[in-house]
């Protein structure tokens, strides 16, 4: 028995093992500690929620990424899948995977998640295999080089869009019946000087939106539903919003046309957590969804200052006044130690990373046990 597992469970100990209301001082860091927990829990000797407790939740990802598999025994490389499992199991905070690379070389990646959150198409767009056809479209733009009196090409509009159509199916083949979450292209990660003038934007969000609901339309098609969410990046003014707002309806049914109940969607916004509360509650009165961009705050190496969670406290508590039943996800989180910021104001969707996915899964399912230990410790 390793040195773990004697802090954690001694041999000469009757009675069973810590409880829930322990902060559980040792923790599994390895891939061995891990499968020994899962051991003693399928042998009865400890419960799931005692074992999701006992590990150490930045330490997971790691062993999945590298099993040690030429030190470990094969039956131990399945111990952390197992134990995320659990963990899913004891967690009611709903994850998303957030900007995901394409294609997508591991389904596993979205495993305990609820969908796709995509709020980074624009550097998808400079960067992946649609590069060298997106710019060939981007540069009718250039005024500069081809003259304002320049008309778009149709032939390469209508290639971007079918490139386009199958990267999206595919992303909403490997989400089985999930939710995708899709941001629509803002210009701002785009090195041309176009790139934010209107004509530029309004021609690129058209392409974006028709593929978007064609690839939906053909999973349909093939008897996959998926539940589809259009957010609109960084309105400044409600103009701005209603505007996108209406683009994406007039989208729909020009796409769509009679089967337009095939296809699911709603529409929200994407905001910083700095956007002015006023502004904010103008949105939740007219929005399906908020999602609120943490990662102007978010920092790997550390958890979010006191100033920044009272700002995200007073965001949230403004928003609820006005529609306390609005969806709310928070994106852009980078550590687990955040997650009580989220719990206190009741957000119940967040967007992680998916190389962070694995320790959120397990962080996340750890406050809600510690939660349900000091409430029922309450009680009695």
């Amino acid at each position: 028995m390793s040195s773990f597992m004697e802090t954690f469970y001694p041999a000469a100990e009757k009675g069973g093992c810590k409880s829930l209301e322990d902060g559980g001082q040792a923790k599994a860091c390895s891939l061995p500690e891990v499968a020994s927990l899962v051991e003693l829990t399928l042998i009865g000797s400890m419960t799931k929620e005692q074992a999701v407790l006992a590990a150490d939740p930045y330490s997971i990802g790691a062993m999945l990424r590298e099993p040690e598999a030429v030190l470990a025994q094969p039956e131990d490389l399945g111990a952390p899948e197992r134990l995320l499992i659990w963990s899913d199991e004891a967690r009611s905070l709903k994850m998303m995977a957030e900007n995901v690379a394409y294609p997508l070389e591991q389904s596993d990646l979205l495993s305990g998640t609820e969908g796709l959150l995509l709020l980074q198409e624009d550097r998808w767009l400079g960067s992946g295999h649609l590069k060298e056809l997106f710019e060939e479209w981007a540069l009718q733009y250039d005024s500069d080089r081809y003259g304002s009196a320049s008309q778009p090409s149709i032939a390469l509009r209508e290639r971007l869009l079918y490139r386009w159509k199958g990267h999206m199916e595919t992303m909403l083949y490997h989400l089985d019946e999930g939710t995708l979450s899709v941001a629509l292209v803002s210009g701002i990660d785009m090195p041309w000087a176009h790139a934010q003038e209107p004509a530029y934007l309004a021609d690129l969000r058209d392409i974006q939106l028709e593929a978007l609901f064609r690839a939906s339309l053909a999973c349909y098609r093939q008897g996959m539903e998926h539940r589809l969410e259009i957010l609109v990046p960084y309105p400044v003014y409600m103009e701005e919003w209603n505007d996108m707002h209406d683009l994406i309806e007039k989208v729909a049914e020009e796409t769509l046309c009679h089967q337009r109940r095939a296809v699911s969607y709603s529409i929200g916004a994407l905001v910083q957590t700095d956007i002015h509360p006023g502004f904010a509650a103008d949105l939740a009165r007219c929005a399906d969804l908020i999602v609120l961009d943490s990662s102007g705050m978010s920092c790997a190496e550390r958890s979010w200052s006191a100033e920044g969670v009272e700002g995200f406290e007073t965001l949230v508590e403004c928003i609820r006044k006005v529609r306390p039943q609005l969806p709310l996800r928070v994106s852009g989180l980078m550590h687990a130690d955040n997650l009580p910021s989220i719990y206190r104001v009741h957000v119940k969707e967040v967007g992680v990373l998916p190389e962070t996915i694995p320790a959120f899964r397990l962080a996340a399912a750890q406050w809600e046990l510690r939660e349900q230990g000091r409430s029922k410790k309450i009680v009695l």
